[in-house]
């Protein structure tokens, strides 16, 4: 999914000196209007990823009231403003990484992660009347309250002050001596029945005393969030891998150094520790959900950095898990780290660790998702994965099936040849196949490929006599970038006997562009026998009513006509919230 915001932020950053005739630096102020878009990458157990860009329609930077930027200087800052860029985000909502491509401006940085830690809003599970959570921004990590707001899924947030400081050493405890930070600040968000703000009212002012000798910083912020639109976005799948080699990874509350180096930044987020330090930490996570989610996240990046800087490292994951120790909770992150860094390095650990029938199948089962999802797929990688899928153990070999579909994906650009082979390895597979538990895996599988070539196959399929198979190649069809998928998307709905393969097809068609299908789902809307189906397609309408031309129509149609009153109530409250939103 895809969150298009309309922003305004306006930030003033002022500098004062109790000392008569101290030299003062010049203010500076910038606003920026245009729009935020925060599109969902991928999302796992402990956390999400997220693509964010900026596309500013206008963009002011003044030093002491005057034009500050030269064209030339304008053009580097509006380039990386409006370069797309990374965050990793806890389930709660918490920020704790930025990803940034390399040579970004760190003026623009320091803009774009006072706004990603403005907008965040932290909860875990199901938001109460008032609760507390750890967060961070760009001066460091802070203590905040949540008080439910009048009016429907309204909250205010007021931070209540800073336990560390972002500096060039890292985080470190904030303890009020010669260094003293006042902060006031009041955000208001208004949720969507997502969780996902729909609107975003923030106020600020923070003073920073450094002491005798340092000018007191004062930052004024103001910003305003409101949502235009949720759209579904295939390019967003995957993104963050793809890109992951040419990313600096950093806190958001870190220190902004001047440095671009990427090693640099890898030594910031590794802290010193080493491989041992690192392995130590994962013995020993916390028992508590929220703590210990962080330190698992904390953990893969520093483990990622440590393979980046030094690759040989990664050789010493497989016996390190051999020797056991290490629950299948903590061993996730080693193995993620692998994947992340993808140097051969790291493949070739992650196929030992793949290939070694000592070790447990849940951390097995974990290493064979992760070299799928390895950016750099190598011929050693491929090969691990290749030989599970003759595993009898179900759970290994159907990973590796699965997995095998992402590699071909993952390798298309580098190795179009080989990522060809793959997917009509896999369409082989599936003619061989005995059962229709095999079809259905195989075919999942060549859908992850998102090929092309595997429509013919994908095709075929849909003709089998069984629900199971014309399942799995329906939903397979949703990632194929080919017209002639939304044709058979369009047939299997309007004319497969069975209403889950129907189901399956709208389940598929949300991932599309859907203004080709709306004809097709306006027909079987008002048509097709299973309330389950129609439904679904009220489910999907709803969440494109904002930017689908039709949408509207085909849900009043269905609040006032549809033979199911819990269908005709479920399309009214969609057409209530589109009405509510747009309100001012």
């Amino acid at each position: 999914m895809n969150y298009r915001y309309s922003v305004e932020t306006d930030q003033e950053v002022t500098f004062s000196s109790s000392q008569p005739g101290a030299p003062i630096p010049p203010g500076m102020r910038f606003q920026i209007s245009g729009e935020w878009n925060v599109g969902i990458v991928s999302a796992g157990e402990a956390q999400v990823e997220a693509q964010v860009r900026l596309v500013p329609a206008n963009v002011s930077v003044s030093v002491d009231g005057k034009d500050a930027l030269a064209p030339e200087v304008r053009q580097t800052m509006m380039k990386s403003l409006t370069m797309p860029f990374f965050m990793t985000l806890q389930r709660s909502g918490a920020v704790k990484w930025v990803h940034f491509e390399m040579g970004t401006d760190v003026l623009a940085q320091g803009i774009l992660r006072s706004l990603v830690a403005t907008s965040q809003f932290v909860v875990t599970g199901v938001p109460p009347e008032s609760w507390r959570s750890e967060e961070y921004d760009v001066t460091g990590q802070y203590q905040a309250t949540y008080q439910r707001a009048p009016g429907q899924k309204q909250f205010e947030k007021t931070k209540q002050g800073y336990t560390h400081v972002a500096t060039s050493k890292g985080l470190q405890p904030y303890e009020a001596g010669t260094l003293r930070i006042d902060v006031h600040s009041r955000s208001t968000f208004g949720l969507a029945e997502d969780g996902w703000a729909e609107t975003m009212q923030a106020q600020e002012r923070l003073e920073v005393d450094a002491g005798q000798g340092m000018p007191k910083v004062t930052n004024q912020l103001q910003c305003r969030l409101r949502l235009l639109a949720r759209t579904r976005d295939l390019s967003l799948l995957s993104a963050l891998e793809a890109r992951r080699a040419s990313l600096n990874t950093i806190l958001l509350a870190s220190y902004q150094a001047q440095t671009q180096d990427p090693k640099e930044n890898y030594r910031r987020i590794l802290a010193g520790k080493h491989f041992d330090d690192l392995l130590k930490d994962l013995r020993s996570l916390p028992k508590e959900e929220r703590a210990r989610d962080d330190a698992r996240s904390l953990a893969l990046e520093q483990l990622r950095a440590l393979f980046m800087l030094e690759p040989t490292e990664a050789l010493k994951v497989p016996e390190t898990l051999r020797q056991g120790g290490l629950e299948p909770i903590a061993a996730s992150p080693l193995l993620g780290a692998l994947s992340a860094a993808s140097t051969p390095e790291s493949i070739q650990a992650l196929s030992k660790v793949v290939d070694d029938s000592v070790l447990e199948v849940p951390v097995r089962t974990d290493a064979v998702a992760a070299l799928g999802m390895a950016d750099a797929p190598t011929q050693e990688g491929i090969n691990a994965l290749r030989n599970l899928t003759r595993e009898p153990r179900p759970e290994l070999r159907d990973t590796a099936t699965l997995a095998l579909g992402n590699a071909a994906y993952q390798m298309h650009d580098e190795n179009a040849r080989g990522s060809e082979a793959l997917v009509r390895e896999l369409e082989t597979a599936y003619r061989s196949a005995k059962t229709p538990e095999e079809q259905a895996m195989i075919l999942r599988a060549l859908g992850n490929t998102r090929d092309a070539h595997a429509l013919t196959t994908l095709q075929n399929a849909l003709g089998s006599t069984s629900v199971q198979v014309r399942q799995a190649a329906v939903t397979s069809l949703r990632l194929i970038p080919d017209p002639a998928a939304d044709r058979l998307l369009a047939a299997r709905l309007l004319g497969d006997e069975s209403p889950d393969v129907r189901k399956a097809a709208v389940f598929a068609s949300s991932f599309r562009p859907l203004e080709p299908l709306l004809p097709t789902l306006r027909q079987a809307l008002q048509q097709d026998p299973a309330a389950a189906v129609r439904t679904e397609i009220v489910h999907v309408l709803g969440g494109h009513l904002t930017q689908l031309p039709g949408a509207r129509e085909l849900l009043n149609w269905s609040s006032q006509n549809d033979a199911n009153p819990a269908i005709r109530q479920l399309a009214a409250r969609f057409l209530g919230n589109a009405v509510g939103q747009a309100l001012p």
